[in-house]
């Protein structure tokens, strides 16, 4: 799957090779493939074990399945979304780039990092990766830096499309009626279906950010189980369950919006229609 994206980005630059009178790609449209490239390359990690693509892949949601995936007890969150979030990472409203972010895991010792000057000696000993940077930052004095890595990445990231909808079934058409209703959808809107806030809605004892984490996307939900930061909810059920109850670890901390509601079987059976449909 990461090497027919990326296929599929080289593709595109060479058809718009053949259709240029000036036979030389954009530079942006040469700085997606870069940045896929680099997605999928080894190199990047200190202990060059593991790349962006083990932990975000793409056959499941840009995420990867587990209910936590390294030291730091966190969920890996999919990366559906990103070109138009504001707010990134479960406990850090500090950081206000895509740029910035997706620098936060290359220097996490406990993820890919931390980062280093190796690391990137280790990217410039290799001249097809010299000359791809070189051709996405024309004109750059210093080449393959951080800064770079991070301006390639991001933007391919950004080319990441939604996943395919179909039309809602009767029952999805309920449950998104009920999402309304329930006020799910205070939270959960706009075009990464979240708010972008950062709040404690009671499903972890997890103080970080003072138990505040971000209001994550509900974009392919369907692809992206377990949930919650923690991976606690191994299903989208469960995920209504929790909420059923007022979340899973109430306190005086827990947002106001958080509070037991009662739903029918067939109501909760509409309402996991809805989300697995988004």
């Amino acid at each position: 799957m990461r090497r027919a994206i990326f296929l599929g980005v080289i593709s595109l630059a060479a058809a718009w090779l053949l259709s240029s009178a000036s036979a030389v790609p954009p530079p942006t449209l040469v700085r997606i493939a870069l940045g896929w490239r680099l997605l999928a390359d080894r190199r990047l990690s200190v202990q060059n074990n593991f790349s962006c693509l083990d932990c975000h892949q793409p056959d499941r949601g840009y995420a990867d399945g587990k209910a936590v995936a390294t030291a730091d007890g966190l969920n890996t969150p999919t990366l559906y979304g990103l070109a138009e979030r504001t707010t990134f990472g479960w406990f850090t409203p500090e950081v206000r780039s895509l740029e910035e972010f997706v620098l936060r895991p290359l220097n996490n010792p406990r993820e890919m990092g931390p980062i280093t000057d190796s690391t990137l000696d280790r990217l410039r000993a290799d001249p097809a990766l010299r000359a791809a940077y070189a051709a996405a930052f024309p004109g750059a004095g210093e080449q393959i830096t951080w800064e770079q890595t991070a301006q390639a990445m991001a933007t391919a990231i950004r080319t990441i499309p939604r996943p395919r909808t179909s039309d809602l079934s009767a029952a999805a058409l309920r449950g998104q009626a009920l999402f309304t209703e329930l006020g799910c959808s205070a939270c959960h809107r706009g075009p990464t279906l979240s708010s972008e806030a950062y709040l404690n809605t009671g499903v972890s004892r997890d103080s970080r950010n003072s138990g505040r984490s971000r209001v994550p996307s509900l974009i392919g939900l369907a692809q992206t189980a377990p949930y919650f930061r923690d991976g606690s909810a191994a299903t989208l059920v469960d995920v209504v369950r929790i909420y059923q109850r007022g979340g899973s670890v109430p306190g005086p901390g827990v947002n106001a919006a958080i509070s037991p509601f009662v739903i029918t079987d067939g109501e909760r059976a509409d309402l996991v229609a809805f989300l697995s449909s988004l």
